[in-house]
């Protein structure tokens, strides 16, 4: 243990008074050597070291709180959100913002004011209209245009469709509508259909007089190669009544005569030339037969009509060279 050395104290002066024994007992530091002062701060600069470690801790308590509160705020504000959603309220505001910025752009003259319509005969305007989906309140800068062709082109008649914005105020609509080709009948109802066979509108009686008559399932979408076909053979054309689709595989034709003419499943046109051959040398378009079967390649068989009541002067004339499916080209025994 380090020991202190005293210094005598000094004596008293004259006229000095007794002074605290503490500071006449004081610790003279020795030569060459001072004793270490201990400085006591007063109030203030207690007051200013208490408040640094005062907000020092409190900044340490908030960067501690810091993620919690953010996380507190983000919570919040997503169940505000939610509630806003899930009650309607910002679809509202979209809505009611959207509307007025419309009726702003509409104001200025940017509306659709004017809709051209080019390439309509068949399409009715409600048809048209609908699936164009503008009005005057249609901002144009706004329109998709592509999807307005997209909605046109599912209307039955319209095969294609363009539509344009002409700025400030007009939409341009190009439309070709397909062309009507053939009278569909099939399962009781009757329809007009294009060369493709798509389904146009609902048959008016007598609104295509023109057009022919194909009936049975398949019978549209097949038609047009059929009529092709038929094209070569303007006698048969101009008799034909109506095409009969049989089994969605082959073709009866029924002649305005009522001869029913039965076609094979492929190589139409060599059958039809056939038949031609043999009215032009025989005339069985015009006698009085039922049907002619050309599904056969190598022969035409023909069915006459069942033979009516023999009158009282005698059995009708037949003729001996036409074969039938129950008779042949010979003339029957006993006749003359």
């Amino acid at each position: 243990m380090q020991s202190l050395n005293f210094w005598p104290l000094r004596p008293r002066q004259k006229g000095e008074t007794q002074a605290d024994p503490l500071f006449q007992r004081a610790i003279v530091p020795p030569r060459g050597r001072s004793l270490t002062t201990i400085r006591v701060p007063n109030s203030r600069e207690v007051r200013k070291v208490a408040s640094r470690r005062l907000r020092r801790i409190e900044l340490a308590s908030s960067r501690k709180q810091r993620p919690w509160r953010l996380f507190a705020l983000v919570f919040m504000g997503l169940s505000a959100t939610y509630g806003l959603w899930s009650g309607g309220q910002v679809q509202k505001l979209y809505e009611q913002a959207e509307n007025g910025v419309g009726a702003m752009a509409v104001a200025a003259g940017l509306g659709a004011q004017r809709i051209v319509l080019e390439g309509q005969r068949h399409a009715s305007d409600a048809e048209i209209a609908g699936a164009l989906g503008a009005n005057s309140n249609t901002i144009l800068l706004g329109f998709d245009t592509a999807a307005a062709k997209e909605r046109l082109e599912q209307v039955p008649w319209v095969k294609h469709a363009q539509v344009m914005r002409l700025l400030p105020s007009t939409l341009k609509v190009v439309i070709e509508e397909r062309t009507p080709f053939a009278i569909w009948q099939n399962k009781g109802k009757t329809y007009v259909v294009d060369s493709e066979g798509a389904v146009l509108a609902p048959a008016v009686p007598d609104a295509y007089p023109a057009l022919p008559i194909v009936v049975g399932e398949g019978a549209a979408k097949n038609a047009s190669e059929l009529f092709a076909t038929l094209d070569m053979f303007s006698n048969l054309d101009e008799q034909l009544l109506a095409a009969i689709r049989v089994g969605d595989r082959r073709w009866n034709l029924k002649l305005i005569s009522g001869l029913d003419v039965m076609l094979p499943d492929d190589n139409i046109g060599q059958a039809l030339t056939a038949l031609t051959d043999l009215d032009d040398r025989r005339g069985i378009l015009n006698r009085n037969i039922a049907s002619v079967d050309l599904r056969l390649g190598d022969r035409v068989t023909v069915r006459l009509h069942e033979a009516p009541r023999i009158p009282a002067g005698g059995p009708p004339s037949q003729d001996p060279e036409l074969p039938t499916a129950s008779t042949s080209a010979a003339p029957p025994k006993g006749s003359t």
